[in-house]
């Protein structure tokens, strides 16, 4: 595996980009490209995607071309264009979300869950649920608070595995922290002038994790706690215990891929569902849920 930065072949691509304009982007056991003939594009993809390992020599399953016109971008993927004229701030969204659907969609070795993660001494906590949750939020707190960042997009559970215990394989884009979430990083950063930091017109920001806290993120680790998290404003902190059934019946609610995998990937799920301990959170207070997660991963 090679990083961005360091993939400069020479020739061109199908569609005419010079191969230096091209970034790999790897998950779940494929690989595909985005190229783009403005600098500024190229530049926040390999920022904001420089933790994620890629697999340079795969063939890839698709390719993304960014285009700049007068009116903004085009986003088009293999030759055909899929939406014309965005801005700045929605084409690097908009591509981004396209670029990790189109690779979970495909992804057939393992499941994978819309998760974030983070470790300690290879400890994984799992905080799964869909957009809105304040799973993000979260993660980032947990990140400032000393936690090695995974993920805040998606986990990938392998259907095989050599010994009893599960790991997760994870997708450690930079965190997403939308407008609502601002005062994160208002708060925890002690600088935000770093080109690894992308503030967008509304507030919303990709942060590379090492502006949270100097340890280089992981693509591995072994799951111990799965949190399904949910904000609530003004909620006291409330846990509950999840049995092994709740749990299988939570996780099978956040798998994006079902359709590929043997049983709609049951079996993998069971394993995880037996592997860890697992609470529904909701919660209104940041310190007090860290502070909460941190305890439960002791034990």
């Amino acid at each position: 595996m090679t990083g961005f930065a360091n993939l400069h072949p020479a020739g061109t691509s199908r569609n005419g980009f010079k191969m230096s304009d091209i970034l790999p982007v790897s998950f779940g056991g494929h690989t595909l490209r985005v190229a783009s003939d403005s600098p500024q594009i190229l530049q926040a993809f390999q920022t904001h995607l420089r933790h994620c390992p890629a697999q340079a020599d795969s063939a890839p399953i698709a390719e993304f071309q960014v285009n700049a016109v007068e009116t903004g971008f085009n986003i088009s993927v293999d030759g055909g264009v899929l939406f014309p004229r965005l801005n700045f701030d929605f084409t690097l969204q908009t591509l981004l979300t396209e670029v990790i659907s189109r690779l979970v969609a495909v992804c057939e070795r393992g499941l994978v869950i819309h998760a974030a993660a983070l470790a300690q001494d290879g400890n994984a906590v799992i905080l799964s649920a869909q957009g809105g949750s304040g799973k993000s939020t979260l993660a980032a707190w947990l990140t400032a608070d000393g936690f090695q960042y995974l993920t805040d997009e998606v986990i990938e559970i392998p259907l095989e595995s050599a010994s009893t215990s599960l790991s997760a394989n994870t997708f450690p884009r930079s965190v997403f922290l939308k407008s609502g979430s601002a005062f994160v990083w208002q708060k925890r950063l002690s600088q935000t002038n770093s080109p690894n930091f992308l503030r967008f017109s509304d507030d919303a920001a990709w942060i590379d994790p090492q502006l949270f806290n100097p340890m280089p993120p992981a693509a591995q680790s072994t799951p111990r706690l799965l949190v399904f998290p949910r904000y609530a404003a003004d909620s006291p902190l409330q846990p509950q215990k999840l049995t092994t059934g709740e749990t299988l019946f939570r996780v099978l609610q956040n798998v994006t891929n079902a359709r590929n995998l043997p049983r709609h990937g049951l079996d993998a799920a069971t394993r995880l569902a037996q592997q860890v301990t697992a609470y529904n959170l909701v919660y209104s207070n940041l310190e007090q849920a860290s502070e909460w997660v941190k305890e439960k991963l002791k034990v």
